[in-house]
């Protein structure tokens, strides 16, 4: 094996072993609202994500539509840590990510009513910098 081939087993290794924690949910989420691990930006993961970058201050893309039971895979290429949040008209957040450093991603899983919600970063003074996106969830 060559050294690349044993890196990325053992960052595979990992992550695997790290799936393995608590089967909480994110503060302020709903049952229905899970979040894990995430494959590589690009990757296939359990249901497809619809991909979604968050960074200095803006995410990418900035409006998202998805049908029924969903999930975003979340990166973070920023150079500081982010989380992506879904929040309903009434104020509710009712899906998050963790905290994500730089470089980090997870995939985001939710089952909520259609509708627009707002996608921001809940970190103090993110969503006010432009880390702001709207979700619409069709059935």
């Amino acid at each position: 094996m060559n050294l690349r081939t044993i890196a990325a087993s053992s960052i595979l290794l990992l992550a695997i072993a790290g799936c393995g924690g608590s089967s909480s949910s994110p503060q302020g989420a709903p049952p229905t609202a899970t979040a894990a691990s995430a494959a590589p930006a690009g990757s296939a993961v359990a249901g497809n994500p619809t991909p979604i970058t968050v960074k200095d201050f803006s995410l990418d893309p900035k409006d998202v539509t998805v049908a029924g039971q969903a999930s975003l895979g979340v990166t973070n290429a920023g150079p500081t840590v982010h989380n992506v949040s879904i929040r309903d008209a009434s104020g509710t957040v009712v899906a998050a990510t963790k905290d994500l450093r730089p470089g980090q991603s997870e995939v985001l899983s939710f089952d909520i009513p259609a509708g627009t919600y707002t996608l921001f970063c809940s970190l103090p003074g993110h969503e006010s910098l432009g880390i702001k996106g709207t979700l619409t969830v069709t059935k």
